[in-house]
Formats: C-alpha cells, sequence, structure tokens
C-alpha cells in the first residue's frame, strides 16, 4: 500500500525544494523559492472555460496554513463558479485605488468630450474652468484622497455646510457641482467609476437662499461712472465701455478677437456665448472706434500673448468706483460689470423698445415652441436699438463734459450724433412708436471723428 502523503507545517518546514499540494484543498501548493522562502500558490482551471487561474498567496509561516485554504477555500467558490479570480482582484485593486481625485479626471475627460450630461454637449471653455475651480478650491483638499465608494453622503453635506458658513452662493454651486459630479460616477455614463449608489442625491434640497442681484446704475451713477472712467488707462475705458454699450458679458468682451468684427459688427461666436448661441452686436460709431485694434485680441495682455485676464477688470472697476464715490461725496453701491446689461435691459422701456427685441439684444433665448418655429433673428431691430442706446450715454458723455475724453465721435455737437427723418407721404405720416419701426440706412463709410447717422422712413 502506497505511502499516505502528510500535509503539515512540520513537512512544510522540512520541505526544501519544488512544492507540495494540499490533498485537502484544491488547488493549494506550497512552493520552495530560489531564495529559500516558501510561498503559497493557488492554481485550478475556471469551470466551464478553457482558462487556468494560478494565484500567489503570501510567504510561510506569515500566512499560516490555516489561513491558505481559507484563501484558497474563497477562491474555490469562484472558479467552481465560472468566475476567474484573477478578474476579480484586478477589479478589487482598481475599486481600491479609484480615490475621488481619480474619478474626477475621469468626469472631466467626459465634460471635454460633453459625455458628462444627458444633453451630451460640449461644454464650453469657461464652463470647463467654473467646473475645475470648484474642484481644485471646494472638494480636492477635502476629498480628494479619500476612496470615492467611501464618500457618503455625510461626507458631501459637512462639506456644502462648512463652505455655507463663509460662502452661502458658492455653496449652492458647490452642492451644484457635487451633484453632477456624483450623479455621472453613479450613471451608465459613468460606468468608469462605476458608483453603486449617489450619496448626493438629495443635496438639491441643501440650497442657500440667494438673493437675485438687482443692482443697475442710474442716469446720475452713469455720470459718475463715464467721469471717473476718464482717468483710466485707455484699455479699461474702452473695456468697461463697450459692457456697457453692448450689453455683453465681461468674459464676452475681455476675449474678443479682431476678427470676429466685419463691418462695424461684432458676432460673439457660439463657443463663447454662454447659451452657446451665436451673438451679433451692429456697433454704433462710438463702439466701432473702442473695437479697433491692431492686435489678434480687441484687449491684448501686455507680457503674454493672449487676453488680458477677468481680473484686471475687476480691479480696474473698484478704481472707477472709489473715483465715483469721491464725485458723489458718499458711498456707492458696488457694481460689476454684469450690471451693465441690466442696466440696459432696464432702460429699454423707457425707450419704447419692444420686449422681444429687448431680450434679443442681450441673447436671451426664445422659450417653448416659439424656439423652434421662430427663428427670425432680429438683426435690423436690434441695431436700431444698440444704436439708439449709444446715443444716449453718448449724450450724458456731453453733458458733463467727458466726451471727447472718451472718444464720442463728433463730441463737439451737442449730443455727439446727426439724425434725419424723410417721410414720403406728410399726410400720412405718424409718429414711430419704438425704435424698431424705424429702418436704419448708412451714409457712405463712418469716420470715427465726424459720424453721421441718416435714419429713413418711407410712409404711404
Amino acid at each position: 500500500m502506497a505511502q499516505k502523503i502528510t500535509f503539515s507545517p512540520a513537512m512544510i518546514d522540512a520541505l526544501c525544494e519544488g512544492s507540495l499540494a494540499d490533498p485537502l484543498t484544491p488547488g493549494l501548493a506550497i512552493e520552495v523559492l530560489k531564495s529559500g522562502k516558501k510561498r503559497w500558490r493557488y492554481r485550478r482551471q475556471v469551470a466551464r472555460r478553457k482558462v487556468v487561474a494560478t494565484i500567489f498567496g503570501g510567504l510561510f509561516p506569515a500566512q499560516s496554513m490555516a489561513e491558505a485554504r481559507e484563501w484558497a477555500r474563497e477562491l474555490n467558490l469562484q472558479v467552481e463558479a465560472g468566475i476567474d479570480p484573477r478578474a476579480v482582484q484586478r477589479a478589487e485593486k482598481a475599486r481600491n485605488e479609484m480615490t475621488v481625485a481619480k474619478a474626477h479626471g475621469l468626469y472631466m475627460v467626459a465634460v471635454h468630450e460633453g459625455r458628462s450630461s444627458r444633453a451630451k454637449r460640449i461644454n464650453k471653455p469657461r464652463t470647463i474652468k467654473d467646473k475645475m475651480d470648484v474642484y481644485n478650491h471646494d472638494i480636492a483638499p477635502t476629498l480628494g484622497n479619500r476612496n470615492i465608494y467611501e464618500v457618503t453622503e455625510r461626507d458631501l453635506i459637512n462639506l456644502v455646510e462648512a463652505k455655507g458658513k463663509t460662502a452661502k452662493v458658492r455653496a449652492n454651486r458647490l452642492a451644484a457641482e457635487l451633484k453632477v459630479f456624483f450623479g455621472w460616477t453613479a450613471s451608465l455614463r459613468g460606468l468608469e467609476v462605476g458608483l453603486e449608489a449617489d450619496p448626493s442625491k438629495r443635496l438639491g434640497d441643501l440650497r442657500f437662499p440667494e438673493r437675485a442681484r438687482t443692482r443697475k446704475l442710474s442716469h446720475l451713477e452713469l455720470e459718475w461712472f463715464l467721469q471717473a472712467l476718464v482717468e483710466e488707462e485707455r484699455d479699461f475705458q474702452r473695456g468697461l465701455l463697450l459692457c456697457l454699450l453692448s450689453a455683453a458679458r465681461i468674459t464676452e468682451v475681455a476675449r474678443a478677437r479682431s476678427d470676429e468684427i466685419v463691418n462695424g459688427v461684432w458676432t460673439i461666436p457660439a463657443t463663447r456665448a454662454k447659451n452657446s448661441f451665436e451673438h451679433s452686436i451692429a456697433l454704433g460709431p462710438w463702439g466701432r472706434s473702442l473695437m479697433q485694434t491692431n492686435h489678434e485680441w480687441v484687449f491684448q495682455a501686455i507680457k503674454i500673448d493672449g487676453p488680458r485676464n477677468n481680473s484686471v477688470w475687476y480691479k480696474a472697476r473698484d478704481r472707477v468706483l472709489a473715483r465715483m464715490e469721491k464725485l458723489a461725496g458718499h458711498p456707492i453701491e458696488r457694481f460689476t460689470p454684469h450690471d451693465f446689461r441690466r442696466t440696459a435691459r432696464s432702460n429699454t422701456k423707457r425707450l419704447k423698445v419692444d420686449f422681444e427685441t429687448a431680450e434679443a439684444m442681450l441673447n436671451h433665448v426664445k422659450k417653448g415652441m416659439e424656439r423652434t418655429y421662430d427663428l427670425y433673428e432680429m438683426e435690423d431691430e436690434k441695431r436700431l436699438w444698440f444704436l439708439k442706446w449709444e446715443e444716449e450715454v453718448a449724450a450724458i458723455a456731453v453733458r458733463v463734459g467727458v466726451a471727447a475724453a472718451l472718444g464720442v465721435p463728433s463730441a463737439q455737437a451737442p449730443v455727439g450724433y446727426s439724425f434725419s427723418v424723410r417721410v414720403a407721404n406728410p399726410s400720412t405720416a405718424r409718429q414711430p412708436s419704438g425704435c424698431g419701426t424705424v429702418k436704419m440706412q448708412e451714409v457712405g463709410k463712418l469716420p470715427q471723428a465726424n459720424a453721421k447717422i441718416t435714419f429713413t422712413r418711407v410712409i404711404g
């Protein structure tokens, strides 16, 4: 009768070379390495598959025989179920290495490619920058090195509440971005991460109250603004004036390119517009002169090849505001370049501009079915409004004696512009009810120093 081989710690100690299989645990063996150390090894074919899985365990005796057998039993359960334990180990390793930082890197790739939301729309550079700012400033310092599968709802609540103690509006933006990011990781779009449950699902309930901005500049404040602007460097004069005259966003103005201006019409491309819709602004004589440049960028940076960054415009605003307060003799509520949009929009009704034209001049998109079927772009109506608004601001500059210093064309004239109206049939003529009812005809090429605009209305 063949001698029965025993498998015991003493026998393993006596093993000097080769390997020895455990007769009680399928697939488990101990093998002697060249160094003389002894290592556990598991090797077995996966059920119903032509695959042999080989996995190495720890060293003996650090990993005892009992521990090795328990390890091998778990592997046998997978193998007998037709699961390759190596694939399980790879997935487990990837899971252990999936930090919030790594998951966010995958998310940002999806953001760049337009796969981060159900809309599947390519994100604009500004949106991408905003997302990275929120992550770098508010998420990474606390959660960046955490395993994303271990992040709980309470972790996210604590993060948002802590931010809310110092910056409530910023806390709301943080909560919104957390919802988008974790929602992506838990969706089919984020299978690379494959989060089983979304811990941010209820963050929408955690919202701090926000007060909508209602700041606009009065005519008196516009007088102080234009007077205070005289002492600014010419580029900052031009930029802040263009924000006021064009009702465009500061980022749209600051990053304007010279090739976007053709025949006096400044076209903001869809890639730079907030709503991703191209927007054309027919500049008046003053606006045209403010846009003139010999560089690729309308507002070329001094030290780098590119536009001036956003922060310099707010510093210019601070300087102008300080001068305005000196002129006024009392504090003035802080305003932002964006408040010029609200100022322009708030004057439309007084200047008898219809609602649709007023919305079009701000590049606000139409809603519902109107957005689908009414594709009229209202360029003529917008052209007349921008000219009318420019004339309004120019008149203020003339009134306070800064028109020449700010480069208003025909600054010597009482209001800076010359107008004429021709009526074909005086007996049936009516006064126009709004600028949208008047057609404009440009006379010749508008010189910078002495611009003349002629309005022609033919009735009858």
